[in-house]
């Protein structure tokens, strides 16, 4: 049996600095990396001996300034700042014309929040089980300007 390495999930965010009057000021893109909680979490889906079991679902995205290296085993940021609920999950079927899903979530931080120099972010359960964690080129958030997070999620 092969597997495909075009099959695996991937994830990627973008971080989006916006004037109040959404004029992009900068605009950042990293690669993700999902923690073994994360992994955890996926594969509980297929476990028919934990159907009964509650499972929370990713439902807020977390920023940090921390630009620590990833650790697989990591269960939260290195240095948490701030968080957003997910605004909203799109469905994107088949990205790129490739046999796949996507999901597009989304979660800002308001123009009045003053979070200085962010270098992390990660997706997290209501529960606050950390499903990954990305690290990126310091972005700066000030009461100046709004951050969009953009997260997609291919399968």
């Amino acid at each position: 049996m092969s597997i495909r390495d075009d099959l695996n999930i991937a994830g990627r965010l973008t971080l989006r600095l916006c004037t109040p009057d959404g004029r992009l000021v900068e605009e950042v893109t990293a690669h993700n990396d999902i923690t073994l909680a994360g992994r955890t979490l996926v594969a509980s889906l297929f476990n028919h001996d934990k159907a009964g079991d509650p499972i929370e679902r990713v439902s807020k995205m977390k920023v940090g300034s921390s630009g620590q290296a990833f650790n697989a085993d990591d269960k939260a940021l290195g240095e948490y700042v701030a968080e957003t609920d997910i605004d909203n999950i799109e469905e994107v079927p088949n990205p790129g014309g490739a046999s796949r899903m996507m999901l597009r979530l989304t979660g800002e931080l308001p123009e009045d929040a003053n979070l200085g120099p962010l270098q992390e972010a990660g997706l997290f359960t209501n529960d606050d089980v950390m499903y990954n964690r990305v690290t990126f080129d310091t972005i700066t958030k000030s009461d100046k300007f709004k951050l969009t997070l953009v997260w997609e999620i291919t399968f």
